[in-house]
Protein backbone atom coordinates (compact mmCIF):
# COMPACT_ATOMS: atom_id res chain seq x y z
CA UNK A 1 0.00 0.00 0.00
CA UNK A 2 1.33 3.15 -1.17
CA UNK A 3 1.27 6.21 1.93
CA UNK A 4 1.92 9.73 1.83
CA UNK A 5 3.62 11.57 4.65
CA UNK A 6 1.17 14.99 6.01
CA UNK A 7 2.06 17.07 8.89
CA UNK A 8 -0.11 18.82 10.73
CA UNK A 9 0.42 21.00 14.24
CA UNK A 10 -1.34 20.06 17.36
CA UNK A 11 -1.88 22.26 20.25
CA UNK A 12 -0.87 20.74 23.64
CA UNK A 13 -4.49 19.22 24.68
CA UNK A 14 -4.89 17.53 21.49
CA UNK A 15 -1.95 15.89 21.28
CA UNK A 16 -1.15 15.04 24.81
CA UNK A 17 -5.17 12.78 24.28
CA UNK A 18 -3.29 11.18 21.13
CA UNK A 19 -0.15 10.16 22.77
CA UNK A 20 -2.50 8.65 25.89
CA UNK A 21 -4.58 7.07 23.66
CA UNK A 22 -1.54 6.08 21.16
CA UNK A 23 -0.51 4.09 23.95
CA UNK A 24 -3.68 2.29 25.16
CA UNK A 25 -3.97 0.99 21.26
CA UNK A 26 -0.07 0.38 21.38
CA UNK A 27 0.82 2.35 18.27
CA UNK A 28 2.78 5.24 17.41
CA UNK A 29 0.92 8.78 17.52
CA UNK A 30 1.33 8.36 13.37
CA UNK A 31 -1.05 5.31 13.81
CA UNK A 32 -3.54 6.51 15.94
CA UNK A 33 -3.87 9.74 13.85
CA UNK A 34 -3.75 7.94 10.76
CA UNK A 35 -6.43 5.44 11.93
CA UNK A 36 -8.59 8.24 13.47
CA UNK A 37 -8.12 10.44 10.24
CA UNK A 38 -9.49 6.91 8.31
CA UNK A 39 -12.47 6.28 10.86
CA UNK A 40 -14.08 9.84 10.36
CA UNK A 41 -13.56 9.95 6.80
CA UNK A 42 -15.61 6.93 7.12
CA UNK A 43 -18.10 8.39 9.23
CA UNK A 44 -18.34 11.40 7.11
CA UNK A 45 -18.91 8.81 3.76
CA UNK A 46 -21.69 6.37 5.49
CA UNK A 47 -24.28 7.63 7.59
CA UNK A 48 -25.13 6.25 10.72
CA UNK A 49 -21.60 4.56 11.16
CA UNK A 50 -19.42 5.48 13.95
CA UNK A 51 -16.15 3.18 15.34
CA UNK A 52 -15.73 2.47 18.79
CA UNK A 53 -13.58 -0.01 21.02
CA UNK A 54 -14.19 -3.72 21.72
CA UNK A 55 -13.09 -6.56 23.08
CA UNK A 56 -11.29 -7.50 19.40
CA UNK A 57 -10.76 -3.80 18.70
CA UNK A 58 -12.22 -1.10 17.02
CA UNK A 59 -15.07 -1.71 14.69
CA UNK A 60 -17.89 0.22 12.84
CA UNK A 61 -21.41 0.51 15.05
CA UNK A 62 -24.59 1.80 14.01
CA UNK A 63 -24.85 5.31 15.49
CA UNK A 64 -27.78 4.96 18.41
CA UNK A 65 -27.43 1.31 18.77
CA UNK A 66 -25.29 -1.71 20.24
CA UNK A 67 -24.82 -3.95 16.94
CA UNK A 68 -22.10 -3.70 14.93
CA UNK A 69 -22.41 -3.69 11.20
CA UNK A 70 -20.76 -7.35 10.88
CA UNK A 71 -23.96 -8.64 13.40
CA UNK A 72 -26.40 -6.73 11.17
CA UNK A 73 -24.97 -8.25 8.50
CA UNK A 74 -25.18 -11.72 10.46
CA UNK A 75 -28.85 -11.14 10.85
CA UNK A 76 -29.50 -9.89 7.15
CA UNK A 77 -27.86 -13.19 5.81
CA UNK A 78 -30.57 -15.25 8.13
CA UNK A 79 -33.34 -12.50 6.46
CA UNK A 80 -32.71 -12.94 2.95
CA UNK A 81 -30.52 -9.93 2.85
CA UNK A 82 -33.53 -7.92 2.33
CA UNK A 83 -33.17 -4.54 3.54
CA UNK A 84 -37.17 -4.22 4.98
CA UNK A 85 -37.06 -7.59 6.86
CA UNK A 86 -34.34 -6.79 8.36
CA UNK A 87 -35.32 -3.07 9.11
CA UNK A 88 -38.61 -4.95 10.97
CA UNK A 89 -36.38 -7.44 12.49
CA UNK A 90 -34.60 -5.13 14.74
CA UNK A 91 -37.38 -2.53 14.76
CA UNK A 92 -35.19 0.39 13.00
CA UNK A 93 -35.82 2.56 10.35
CA UNK A 94 -34.67 1.55 7.24
CA UNK A 95 -32.07 3.82 6.73
CA UNK A 96 -30.06 2.52 9.11
CA UNK A 97 -30.25 -1.07 7.91
CA UNK A 98 -28.78 0.28 4.37
CA UNK A 99 -25.82 2.52 6.24
CA UNK A 100 -24.95 -1.28 7.60
CA UNK A 101 -25.37 -2.43 4.10
CA UNK A 102 -23.30 0.11 2.33
CA UNK A 103 -20.36 -0.06 4.59
CA UNK A 104 -20.43 -3.80 4.68
CA UNK A 105 -20.01 -3.56 1.19
CA UNK A 106 -17.47 -0.80 0.74
CA UNK A 107 -15.45 -2.95 3.32
CA UNK A 108 -15.79 -6.43 2.81
CA UNK A 109 -12.30 -6.99 3.77
CA UNK A 110 -12.87 -5.99 7.18
CA UNK A 111 -16.43 -7.91 7.18
CA UNK A 112 -16.18 -10.75 5.30
CA UNK A 113 -13.90 -12.44 7.75
CA UNK A 114 -15.24 -11.60 10.93
CA UNK A 115 -18.29 -13.21 9.39
CA UNK A 116 -16.70 -16.46 8.31
CA UNK A 117 -15.43 -16.65 11.69
CA UNK A 118 -18.87 -16.45 13.69
CA UNK A 119 -20.28 -18.85 11.17
CA UNK A 120 -17.52 -21.32 11.76
CA UNK A 121 -18.86 -21.55 15.28
CA UNK A 122 -19.63 -24.86 16.82
CA UNK A 123 -21.94 -24.67 19.84
CA UNK A 124 -19.10 -26.30 21.71
CA UNK A 125 -16.91 -23.43 20.42
CA UNK A 126 -19.17 -21.16 22.14
CA UNK A 127 -19.50 -23.01 25.17
CA UNK A 128 -15.79 -22.94 25.27
CA UNK A 129 -16.07 -18.86 25.42
CA UNK A 130 -19.45 -18.38 27.54
CA UNK A 131 -19.83 -21.85 29.28
CA UNK A 132 -23.39 -20.80 30.16
CA UNK A 133 -24.66 -21.19 26.84
CA UNK A 134 -27.14 -23.66 25.86
CA UNK A 135 -28.73 -24.71 22.01
CA UNK A 136 -31.87 -24.14 21.35
CA UNK A 137 -33.84 -25.75 18.99
CA UNK A 138 -37.11 -25.37 17.22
Amino acid sequence: MKTRVISLRLKRGPAARLERLAKILRRSMGETAALLLEEKLQEEEFAFIEFRDSSVGRQAYIQGTSLAVWEVMLVAGDLDMDVSKVARHLDWPVEKVHAAFAYAAASRDNIEPILEGVRSLSVEDLQSILPWVREVTT
